[in-house]
């Protein structure tokens, strides 16, 4: 009986049962051992602490943001920023300028886009300005590629983008397009908000 061992909990070494010491949390061969268990234990512990800790924060902050982002949606009309129709300005721009027609020049001076520009450098510019309820405020033939000169400084350079939009799409369609009454109210277009939800998704498949 005096030659059996036993197994260290702490060093997981096999010594003379004899040697050792029998704790209620195992046996060890040295009180050195002991205390490097429960140190460690400890350790483990509070780090077990700690992750719980910085999960629950993490669950409790992502559970706020999300409440926000509710009440903020709940709240949300479709004028104003945020409002909706901002949402589906943003997607539609970002579709025309990188999908439609990227890389297009300037459609009224015809300058280039090159690689190295600046986001700002080109905008998506309206023929028929975009007034806040123009109900051609959405329309895709409304919309081409303008440089930052010829979209802000010169607002739309207005005589050269009808003068191009005129000998691409014909007279015709300039008439049809200047007279606001050819057009649905933008709330005829969209009559819900699940409607522009809908066109915002859209844009955004397209995308893709």
């Amino acid at each position: 009986m005096s030659n059996s061992k036993r197994k260290c909990r702490e060093c997981r070494e096999f010594k003379p049962a004899s040697e050792g010491t029998k704790h209620p949390i195992g046996w060890f061969c040295s009180d050195s051992c002991v205390s490097l268990y429960v140190v460690a234990s400890q350790n483990k512990a509070t780090a077990k602490k700690q992750a719980k800790a910085k999960r629950e924060h993490r669950e409790k902050d992502r559970a706020f943001k999300r409440e926000t982002r509710e009440r903020k949606e709940a709240i949300k009309g479709r004028q104003g920023n945020p409002g909706y129709y901002r949402d589906l300005t943003t997607v539609l721009h970002r579709y025309v300028k990188h999908v439609l027609r990227k890389g297009e020049p300037c459609y009224t001076c015809d300058k280039q886009q090159r690689f190295e520009d600046a986001g700002g450098a080109f905008h998506v510019g309206h023929y028929m300005p975009a007034g806040t309820v123009d109900p051609r405020r959405f329309m895709l033939a409304n919309l081409r590629i303008q440089c930052f000169s010829c979209n802000s400084p010169k607002s739309g350079n207005q005589a050269i983008y009808r003068k191009r939009l005129t000998e691409e799409m014909g007279q015709d369609h300039i008439d049809w397009l200047e007279c606001i009454v050819n057009h649905k109210s933008l709330e005829e277009q969209y009559p819900t908000i699940e409607s522009i939800k809908a066109e915002i998704a859209k844009y955004k498949l397209l995308m893709k």
